[in-house]
């Protein structure tokens, strides 16, 4: 017997496990898959932002942007880093491929070294 939650083994006749209160189960639930996410592109401008995200969204590519908000704040000094998960960089490339986007004359889109 098994802990859903804490993945403890018990021995046969116990049903809750001691330290989560919870019943336990006869075999332990696979655990969540984890992926690993690289840096695809840096922007300054929130627009940039707002189309990659349609984008990428409408691709049902998983993704994250760091410092969107910190450019908010104080633009030109960190631009917004997006990250893909690994195995969906060649997707969100091809998907991203065609977007030539400026901001006060320049390239706004950093693309990481392939």
């Amino acid at each position: 017997m098994f802990c859903p939650n804490c993945r403890a083994e018990y021995i046969d006749g116990i049903t809750d496990c001691k330290e989560c209160g919870v019943p336990l189960v006869t075999s332990i639930p696979a655990e969540p898959e984890m992926y690993k996410f690289v840096k695809l592109l840096s922007t300054f401008n929130l627009v940039d932002i707002a189309v990659i995200k349609s984008l990428l969204d409408d691709g049902e590519i998983t993704y994250y942007f760091i410092g969107e908000n910190f450019n908010q704040i104080d633009q030109l000094v960190q631009p917004a880093r997006l990250f893909i998960r690994e195995d969906q960089v060649e997707e969100a490339r091809g998907l991203l491929k065609d977007l030539s986007i400026t901001y006060l004359g320049l390239s706004s889109l950093s693309r990481e070294e392939e």
